[in-house]
């Protein structure tokens, strides 16, 4: 298929939503397993999804794999956490600046577009929709995979069945190192969203091009384009990928 496909991460990425993920995910995690947690605590989990993490966390702290009501019933406590913070602070949950529009004008100027995320279907649905971007671009989520790498290649599978084609070009836009590993695993190119600490992370992690956010439409849609054509030549890791400290 000739027209390239771009998959947006959400936390970090699309929405402005870092603290009060962490906040609310280290919240129910100490809740239920009696541990204090801050954003810090799973730098040793072998997935950086939702759903790698509440595995870790159980086998570390509980001997075993949680059984599916404990996850049922993380989830549930950890969407109605994120459910009273929108309601009493819904600015924090605001769009990245710009989001909305460059999505919009990506699949104007023929672009295919899907989203993909390390946090749970509904945790997804519920920031999507509370930044007021499009939820129906959600493909793949952490409900799919623990493994964040099989996340995004599922959703591109299931862009290539809704576009009706195979995607030979993909770009991956994402805000974490584990995107760049993502990227480089699958042969993609890569776009990285972060500024200070956050994008020189990226950069040290093998990404070339990093944007603070995407007011400048123009010059995001110029290094996406750089990046869709050229084929062959995705995103090379600078040093031994390890699983990063920070939310997925």
């Amino acid at each position: 298929m000739d027209a390239p496909l771009a998959i947006f991460d959400i936390d970090g990425t699309l929405c402005n939503t870092l603290e009060v993920d962490d906040e609310c995910f280290c919240s129910v995690a100490s809740e239920l397993l009696q541990v204090s947690f801050g954003p810090l605590s799973w730098g040793g989990a072998p997935h950086v999804t939702d759903a790698g993490i509440l595995d870790w966390l159980w086998r570390r702290y509980r001997s075993r794999a949680p059984t599916e009501a404990e996850v049922e019933a993380f989830v549930g406590r950890y969407e109605a956490a994120l459910a009273r913070e929108l309601a009493q602070a819904p600015s924090r949950f605001a769009a990245m600046p710009g989001a909305a529009p460059l999505l919009d004008r990506l699949r104007r100027e023929g672009w295919h577009v899907a989203i993909a995320t390390g946090g749970w279907g509904r945790i997804a649905r519920l920031k999507l929709r509370a930044a007021d971007l499009p939820v129906d671009l959600l493909l793949a989520s952490s409900d799919d995979s623990q493994d964040r790498v099989a996340v995004f290649e599922l959703a591109k599978r299931r862009a290539d069945v809704t576009y009706r084609g195979v995607h030979q070009r993909v770009v991956i836009i994402g805000d974490g190192i584990w995107d760049v590993y993502v990227a480089a695993h699958l042969g993609w190119a890569f776009l990285g969203v972060g500024c200070g600490e956050r994008g020189d992370r990226l950069r040290s992690g093998g990404a070339s091009a990093v944007v603070d956010n995407f007011l400048d439409g123009d010059g995001v849609l110029r290094l996406l384009r750089e990046r869709s054509e050229v084929v062959g030549q995705p995103v090379e890791i600078t040093r031994p990928f390890r699983p990063p400290r920070e939310s997925a």
